[in-house]
């Protein structure tokens, strides 16, 4: 009989503890787990005037952020490194303190003489590093013609003047992927520096588009046109 009250009392402490838990522990609605819009532009760039805008990275939320002529930044919560934190090469796979508020990034965005898009972002920042792709920050440029193309992929250029180079040689997480359904081509990032989308390794170019003393990046070797480009000016 003890045996079997005791039993009887277990049973009751569970079921107690299980209703409490219910009751304090928080819930997350499907709603509250989509990424949400945090702000930018949806209009189409201009070559002869520059669009301006600022964001607010708020590292709460998974939030994306439109760039304009389709293309776009997707942020988990929890994914920006405090300003503070060391940047360069050497640093991208470092961990580093996370943001604790938002974090303001100024957006000018064009389209190059070619009439590729272009953004550029102050201040550079870089992006907590995770193995779990949840929890990647996203890069997306909208480009049919790309997105049916295997050779075109989201190219690194670490300054406007600086050859651009395909990260994922040295990362496989880095491999940009395409959509040809809906026109997207897509990467994860691991911090905020220039991004080409064209085929294969490339040559410096200036700020401006023009060709220095090697051939344009915006061109293939068989003169085809690049599709788009974001750059990020700050420190290196």
């Amino acid at each position: 009989m003890k045996v079997q009250a005791s039993k009887i009392v277990l049973f009751a402490l569970v079921a107690t503890l299980a209703a409490c838990g219910d009751a304090v522990a928080p819930r997350v609605s499907a709603a509250n787990s989509e990424p949400e819009l945090g702000g930018g532009v949806t209009t189409a760039l201009s070559a002869s005037d520059t669009t301006q805008f600022t964001i607010a990275i708020d590292p709460r939320h998974t939030t994306y952020y439109n760039l304009g002529q389709g293309n776009s930044l997707m942020f988990p919560a929890g994914s920006v490194c405090d300003p503070s934190s060391t940047y360069g090469v050497t640093e991208w796979d470092k961990p580093c303190a996370a943001a604790r508020g938002p974090v303001v990034e100024h957006v000018r965005a064009w389209l190059d003489a070619q009439g590729h898009p272009r953004v550029d972002f102050t201040p550079n920042i870089r992006f907590v590093p995770s193995a779990l792709p949840t929890k990647w920050v996203v890069l997306t440029f909208g480009d049919f013609a790309a997105s049916l193309d295997p050779w075109y992929n989201i190219l690194y250029c670490a300054t406007d003047t600086s050859a651009c180079y395909d990260e994922s040689k040295t990362d496989a997480s880095l491999i940009t992927t395409r959509n040809p359904v809906t026109g997207k081509v897509t990467r994860r990032i691991k911090h905020f520096s220039g991004y080409l989308l064209g085929a294969g390794d490339q040559n410096a170019f200036n700020k401006a588009g023009s060709q220095l003393s090697v051939p344009s990046p915006n061109l293939t070797p068989g003169g085809k046109p690049r599709s788009g480009y974001i750059l990020v000016s700050g420190r290196e």
